[in-house]
């Protein structure tokens, strides 16, 4: 290209500044240079070919093209399939007093923008999905909280019940001691009627057996029930834990759910400033 042919001083500072202009952007960057009919210069990066020379003349639809037909600055999105990788392209009509000469367009490619709305979306996913499994699990905490009171409930009557019963085997017991003095009334006064008390007798002694019978199974029952007390203690104190346990898992799964809320916003920031 002969590089008089670059007469407008807006193009022939741009030129100028072509060869430094990739340190100003992250992404990859092209460059186009025009009249109002061809290209003056095309500089072309790693993977983009902008396809066209110094000479060729403008593509209908093309960035340059269309500034110069709007007269004003435009910007578009080029899908990949015409150079290879998606771009955005920003033309600039330049102008001569008012009269439009020719164009300058810059050329970005857009896949790190693509990666980082991606990434974006994934982990905008994945904190959607976070989040249904945080409220199914706080959920099933909440239930399993509540049947673990309605069986704490229902242990601590069963303690109470079961402390009870003392009362019951005091008043059993008490019977079996009466029994008992009344079946060893029952011998005495049945010795001093002689033979004609043997037939009380016998009575006498089923009586005192009986009383004896009874007072051995009140304390079986009575270490039977101790044993049951202790063991209905242990579960009461083992489920008082776990609500404890609930509670607290309860109280950490709010606070994920709150930091799953702060994450959820940042994505939606981010997803804006990718926009």
């Amino acid at each position: 290209m002969d590089e008089l042919e670059i007469n407008n001083k807006l193009q022939q500072a741009f030129d100028t500044l072509i060869p430094y202009m990739h340190y100003f952007f992250d992404d990859e960057i092209a460059f186009t240079m025009s009249t109002t009919t061809h290209f003056l210069r095309v500089v072309n990066s790693k993977n983009i070919n902008m396809n066209a020379k110094p000479g060729d003349p403008l593509r209908p639809t093309g960035a340059a093209y269309e500034c110069i037909k709007a007269r004003k600055p435009i910007s578009t999105i080029v899908p990949k399939e015409t150079f290879g990788v998606e771009i955005k392209a920003i033309g600039l009509p330049v102008k001569e007093g008012n009269e439009i000469i020719g164009s300058i367009v810059l050329v970005k490619s857009l896949e790190r923008h693509n990666k980082f709305v991606e990434m974006s979306k994934v982990l905008s996913s994945a904190i959607e999905t976070l989040s249904e499994t945080s409220s199914v699990l706080s959920s099933d905490i909440d239930e399993m909280t509540k049947h673990n009171e309605v069986l704490l409930s229902e242990v601590n009557d069963a303690s109470d019940k079961t402390k009870n019963t003392d009362e019951v085997l005091n008043f059993i017991r008490n019977i079996a001691s009466e029994t008992n003095l009344l079946g060893l009334n029952a011998s005495i006064e049945a010795a001093r009627a002689g033979d004609r008390g043997k037939g009380f007798t016998v009575v006498a002694n089923q009586i005192r057996k009986l009383s004896n019978s009874s007072s051995k199974s009140i304390n079986e029952i009575n270490s039977t029930l101790t044993e049951i007390e202790k063991s209905v203690a242990k579960i009461s104190e083992g489920l008082a834990s776990t609500k404890d346990t609930f509670n607290n898992q309860f109280s950490k799964i709010h606070e994920i759910d709150s930091s799953i809320n702060n994450l959820s916003e940042l994505v939606d920031k981010l997803r804006d400033l990718s926009e």
